[in-house]
């Protein structure tokens, strides 16, 4: 049995301007539940135990869909192999994001073929959802109705994109409360799940633009905060993992070099602090055409001028 944990009743508006968290038009958000992947479907994903691969429910069989470290789709325990790239990866990708709500053949055409006529679009809209339902093998998944197309599983369904939105918001609400180590869990739980964007090489961008900027947007705010709260607890070492990895979204991130460069004058190493202050030189130069600011310039002298002594 998974342990599932419910999501709070008041989400930040962050999460709920977020297509795929929210119902149908006039309908109250539907909130999904924490929990882990249907037997060990993910197992990249850190601090989940494997577990014995769930069939189903009565219902039907599990849908499992990881698309922050790759792309894959389960159906029950059976991996769907043979997805196609282009056009029916991306439609899958979008259907499953806004699965709570219908999407409307105007507004699919318009995403996916903007250039085209209607006839065109609308024939390439039907033949794109024949080749993702012949991938699929399930063509009930797909469905049409007057509202437009959904994706609706027959069973329970597991998305890691939802995953990583549900810790995010946990962890952002025991912040706002004060219980940093309850935040902090939560929010490394969260960065567990994103390995990777949403967008890759086979993805139409127009599509999936504004979902996949809507991800990374969170994903920078959950590791802000996370190397703010390590920093605060004197984890030198936990502040570093993060705050490399929130430079890595960012390299002119000025605040992530600064906290780069504290941890390693804690952890006694100002040479690295040294070397931090000077590659953020060269970043913002090169990038930006700018120097840094006083408080990275000032903050690198305080620590140079505590190693002459």
């Amino acid at each position: 049995m998974h342990t599932v944990v419910t999501a709070p009743a008041t989400f930040s508006s962050a999460l709920q301007d977020l297509p795929f968290a929210a119902g149908a038009a006039g309908q109250p958000h539907h909130q999904p539940e924490l929990r882990p992947p249907p037997g060990g479907f993910v197992p990249r994903v850190v601090g989940y135990r494997d577990q014995t691969a769930l069939a189903g429910t009565e219902a039907g069989p599990t849908l499992t869909v990881q698309m922050l470290d790759g792309f894959q789709v389960w159906i029950g325990a059976d991996p769907v192999t043979g997805l196609p790239q282009g056009k029916p990866r991306s439609l899958l990708k979008l259907l499953l994001l806004q699965r709570r709500r219908p999407l409307s053949r105007a507004r699919l055409c318009a995403l996916f073929w903007p250039d085209a006529d209607a006839a065109s679009a609308r024939n390439s809209l039907n033949v794109t959802l024949h080749r993702l339902r012949r991938a699929l093998g399930h063509a009930s998944l797909v469905r049409h109705g007057d509202a437009g197309y959904q994706l609706v599983a027959a069973g329970d369904v597991w998305l890691d994109t939802e995953q990583f939105l549900l810790h995010a918001e946990m962890g952002q609400l025991e912040d706002a409360q004060g219980r940093s180590a309850g935040a902090i869990h939560q929010y490394e739980a969260a960065l567990a799940i994103y390995r990777s964007d949403l967008l890759d090489e086979g993805d139409s961008d127009r599509a999936l633009a504004a979902q996949a900027q809507a991800l990374r947007d969170r994903l920078n705010q959950t590791l802000e905060r996370l190397a703010v709260l390590r920093e605060q607890a004197a984890d030198w070492h936990g502040c570093l993992r993060a705050a490399l990895r929130h430079l890595g979204l960012d390299e002119c991130n000025e605040a992530a070099h600064r906290r780069l460069m504290r941890c390693y004058a804690r952890l006694g190493q100002p040479q690295l602090a040294e070397r931090q202050y000077r590659a953020c030189v060269t970043v913002l130069r090169l990038q930006l055409g700018l120097s840094p600011s006083d408080d990275t310039t000032a903050l690198y002298r305080r620590i140079a001028a505590r190693t002459g002594d």
